[in-house]
């Protein structure tokens, strides 16, 4: 099952023990929001339960962060801090050997 996928991201929530936060007044950032920081925060005990690989974890928090970024960009407008933050994640990416440009555009393309 993909961590792209709003079920699995559930139970992974579940079995690391994490509560979601209320962090914005929108429920679509703040799904978002919770997923891709639960995913930066929790790699190593992610990739411990040995579900997912690193691949997984990189391509399942750009795609939640991208959600989170899409909508945020449409009610508050643009943020380069934020942008630069997505970033980050295609270089852990290409860090960690695994960046797949056909993929990061199918991402891209399901919010655009």
């Amino acid at each position: 099952m993909s961590l792209w996928d709003r079920t699995c991201m559930e139970e992974l929530f579940a079995s690391l023990g994490n509560p979601i936060i209320a962090l914005y007044d929108d429920n679509e950032m703040n799904e978002a929001a919770n997923y891709a920081l639960l995913l930066g925060d929790n790699e190593q005990r992610i990739l411990s339960m040995k579900k997912y690989s690193l691949s997984d974890i990189l391509y399942g928090r750009y795609y939640w962060f991208t959600k989170f970024l899409v909508r945020y960009e449409k009610l508050h407008g643009k943020d380069a801090g934020m942008e630069q933050q997505q970033f980050k994640i295609i270089e852990a990416m290409d860090y960690a050997g695994c960046v797949d440009c056909s993929l990061l555009e199918k991402i891209e393309q399901d919010f655009f």
